[in-house]
């Protein structure tokens, strides 16, 4: 959405809107939502409007100029306001709202612009947070993604989903091998390969499974045999998917096939990285750029920019599963395997680091 005009200050103006109503919102007390946007460096409001009454629940946020950023709204911290009052004692109840919105009254006349990619409603739990998956499961953990209110884990043969706090919520046995996976408008779509990898002769079998994010239920299987060496990972940038996978040994670059939503093979790239044991096997398009997670000893990660072109590569371990999350955050998949008793996995928030690749911040560390 592009939300853009000319701020006049005749007629007793100076502000302006835009509003999205007519449907529940489902929001909870404790959620937090998050907007994508990109501005022109002003100061804006967003709103929440109820059926109830005749106020609107407002939170400011400073955009930066022709920059992507994340802004998180706490639903405890919207303040009543009406005509540009305020009334502190009208708590906000968060199963009456019907609309959302924006709103720029800075009374500063000419032209203003910001655009919104999207808006999310995930559960708070506090900027950094490390989180266990219940149970234990038969193969390790591939991947993992969220949409902020649930996360998803690949176990390889066994896809599984918890609340944001791990608690099991659904699993269902898949097809070996399934590997990383992403979250993109209510579905889950999973790297799989069901032939061999890291073949220099091909010989593996590459698809894309999906999945009702809801029920854990199979919706479709794209074929993605461009992957030559096995599909093992997969992220979503722009609408597009870009699948990696498998590398033999002696390559001293990787690749990523790009497809159309509809997987229609578009592109491979390549990424001049350098040789990676086994290839790539996680990949996150976050944060205006490519996190990639590689086996090896040592564990390597490498980050590009929205083109592939290298940015980084770092000795440190995403390989398990790593996804981009709010406030310029990442989430990072662990996992370990015990003879007799199986595969477990973790998730922990991290922050993004020009040196070091990224660093976790309280709640335990790796």
């Amino acid at each position: 959405m592009e939300f853009f005009g000319t701020l006049s200050l005749e007629n007793n103006g100076g502000f302006a809107s835009v509003r999205a109503r007519g449907a529940k919102l489902a929001i909870e007390k404790g959620d937090v939502i998050v907007a994508r946007v990109r501005g022109d460096g002003r100061e804006y409001n967003f709103n929440l409007y109820s059926q109830r009454n005749r106020y609107s629940y407002r939170q400011s946020f400073k955009t930066k100029k022709d920059e992507w950023i994340e802004v998180e709204f706490p639903v405890n911290k919207f303040a009543a306001t009406w005509r540009g009052r305020r009334f502190p004692n009208e708590k906000l109840d968060p199963s009456t709202l019907t609309g959302l919105g924006f709103l720029l009254g800075d009374k500063k006349p000419g032209p203003f612009k910001m655009e919104v990619e999207w808006i999310k409603v995930g559960k708070s739990l506090g900027e950094m947070f490390k989180v266990l998956c219940e149970g234990t499961y038969k193969h390790h953990l591939q991947g993992v993604c969220t949409d902020e209110k649930a996360i998803f884990w690949s176990y390889t043969t066994t896809l599984v989903k918890t609340d944001m706090e791990g608690t099991l919520l659904k699993e269902t046995p898949v097809a070996n091998h399934h590997g990383d996976l992403c979250f993109h408008g209510g579905k889950l779509y999973v790297a799989v390969n069901l032939g061999k990898f890291n073949d220099p002769k091909g010989n593996a079998d590459s698809w894309v499974y999906v999945y009702d994010a809801d029920t854990l239920k199979e919706l479709a299987r794209h074929e993605t045999q461009e992957v030559f060496h096995g599909a093992g990972g997969i992220g979503i940038r722009d609408g597009h998917f870009f699948v990696v996978g498998g590398l033999p040994d002696g390559v001293e670059e990787n690749y990523v096939y790009e497809y159309d939503g509809e997987f229609k093979f578009l592109k491979k790239h390549v990424i001049k990285s350098g040789h990676t044991h086994l290839g790539i096997q996680t990949a996150t398009f976050a944060h205006d750029r490519w996190w990639f997670g590689c086996y090896g000893d040592p564990k390597i990660m490498l980050v590009t920019d929205a083109d592939f072109q290298m940015k980084g590569r770092y000795e440190i371990d995403c390989s398990l599963g790593i996804e981009g999350l709010s406030g310029g955050r990442l989430l990072v998949g662990s996992g370990r395997c015990e003879k007799d008793k199986g595969c477990t996995g973790t998730v922990q928030t991290a922050f993004p680091d020009e040196k070091a690749g990224f660093k976790f911040r309280g709640g335990g560390g790796n």
